[in-house]
C-alpha cells in the first residue's frame, strides 16, 4: 500500500489525473508478458519470482504504473518490476520506453522469448517467425520462467507450467485461450506467454506431477484427440506415444494414427456443450467427472488428420460441422506471432528435416 500511496502521490503532485491517458501507454516487451502472466490467473508470488529470475528492471513512468495497477498488476509485483531507486514515479513523468517492434499481424503485442538462453525480457535476440530452430535448450530457456523443468523416468526432460501447481483443475487446451479455425485447421490461440511453445510443439503427459509438457520438434496447429457426442464435443492433448514421422503423420501403437483414441481416458477431455465451443473461458463449463464419464463413454473419435504438402492440418470434427453444430459462420483466421520458434509466418510451418526428435532418437 506505500508503493501504491507514493505513486499516486507522486502522479498527483505532477497534475496527473487517473483517467489522463486515453490510449493505454507504450510497455516494454518484458513489462507487457507480465501482464498476460497476471491477466492468465497466475498467483502474485509466482509473478515477483519469475520476474526477479528475470533480471531486468525497468524505469516506469506515471501513465505507465498506474495503468499497469488498473490492470491488476499487485504493488508487489509492480515494485519487482521497478529499477533500484524507483520507489515511485518522478513527479513529472517519463516517456514511454516504446517496445520493441513486432509483427504486425499480432493482434496483442507480446513477443515470446528468444530461442537462445535468454529470459522474456529481452526478445532482440528473438529470430524472424519461421526462421528460428528449434532445440531443447530454446524450449528450456523459453519456458523456465513459467515453470519447472524436471526429469520424468522414461520421458526425459520435461516442463511443469506454473499455472499447474496453483491450480489442480488445471488442464492443457483448457483456459487462458481458445479455437480459431487457419488454413491448417483448428488451432488453440493461447494467451498464456508460453502458450506459442507448449501448445504447438510436443505432446503432454499427466502423472503423478500433474500436466507436464514433453518437447515435440514438430509443429501443428494443436496437438490434440477430437471426440464428438449429440450436444457435446471434447478435445484432449496427444500423450509422448504419438509421434509425428514426416510424410506420413501421427504413428501410434505401431500404425498411423487416424480415428484412434490414444489410449486416453475421460478424465483426460475437456467437454463442452457445442453452444459454448467459441468461449473463451470454459472453466464454467467443466462437467463433473461422472457427467464427463458418462459422455466419453459414448462419443466417438473423429481427429482429421491429414498432411498437406509436408504441413500437419488439424480438421478435427470439421468445419462444416462446428459451423452447422454451433451456428457460427467460421472464416479462415491467421494465427497471432510473437516471434522466437513459436506460430510460423505464411502458413508453412515445416521444419528443416521435419521430424520429432523422438523418432530421431529411435533411428
Amino acid at each position: 500500500m506505500r508503493l501504491r500511496r507514493a505513486m499516486l502521490a507522486a502522479v498527483m503532485a505532477a497534475g496527473i489525473g487517473l483517467a489522463s491517458a486515453q490510449t493505454p501507454p507504450v510497455l516494454p516487451s518484458g513489462v507487457q508478458d507480465v501482464v498476460r502472466m497476471a491477466k492468465a490467473g497466475l498467483d502474485e508470488d509466482v509473478i515477483v519470482a519469475q520476474v526477479r529470475n528475470a533480471g531486468t528492471s525497468y524505469t516506469l513512468s506515471a501513465d505507465q504504473l498506474i495503468y499497469l495497477h488498473d490492470q491488476g498488476l499487485t504493488p508487489a509485483v509492480i515494485k519487482a518490476l521497478l529499477a533500484p531507486g524507483q520507489g515511485a514515479p518522478a513527479p513529472t513523468p517519463s516517456a514511454p520506453t516504446p517496445a520493441p517492434s513486432v509483427p504486425p499481424s499480432a493482434a496483442t503485442p507480446a513477443p515470446a522469448p528468444a530461442d537462445a538462453a535468454v529470459v522474456p525480457a529481452a526478445p532482440a535476440a528473438a529470430g524472424a517467425p519461421g526462421t528460428a530452430p528449434v532445440s531443447l535448450a530454446g524450449f528450456q530457456a523459453q519456458l523456465a520462467p513459467f515453470g519447472t523443468w524436471m526429469d520424468v523416468p522414461g520421458l526425459g526432460s520435461c516442463w511443469h507450467p506454473a499455472v499447474a501447481v496453483s491450480d489442480p483443475f488445471w488442464r492443457p487446451y483448457f483456459d487462458g485461450g481458445h479455437w480459431a479455425y487457419t488454413a491448417d485447421g483448428w488451432l488453440w490461440q493461447s494467451d498464456y506467454p508460453w502458450g506459442d511453445v507448449a501448445f504447438h510443439y510436443g505432446r503432454w503427459h499427466h502423472g503423478t506431477m500433474g500436466w507436464v509438457w514433453v518437447p515435440g520438434y514438430d509443429w501443428a496447429p494443436a496437438w490434440v484427440c477430437w471426440r464428438h457426442v449429440e450436444g457435446y464435443c471434447g478435445w484432449a492433448p496427444l500423450p509422448p506415444a504419438a509421434v509425428f514421422k514426416a510424410g506420413v503423420g501421427l504413428w501410434f501403437g505401431g500404425r498411423v494414427a487416424v480415428d484412434v483414441d490414444f489410449g486416453l481416458r475421460a478424465d483426460m477431455f475437456t467437454f463442452v456443450p457445442y453452444g459454448h465451443f467459441w468461449d473463451h473461458g470454459l472453466r464454467a463449463y467443466l462437467l463433473p467427472r461422472e457427467r464427463s464419464e458418462a459422455i466419453f463413454s459414448r462419443s466417438v473419435v473423429l481427429n482429421g488428420y491429414r498432411i498437406d504438402h509436408g504441413r500437419f492440418v488439424v480438421e478435427g470434427l470439421g468445419r462444416e460441422r462446428v459451423a452447422s453444430l454451433t451456428r457460427h459462420d467460421i472464416r479462415i483466421e491467421a494465427p497471432v506471432f510473437r516471434g522466437g520458434i513459436g506460430l510460423r509466418e505464411g502458413g508453412d510451418h515445416r521444419l528443416p528435416g521435419g521430424r520429432d526428435e523422438r523418432e530421431r532418437r529411435d533411428r
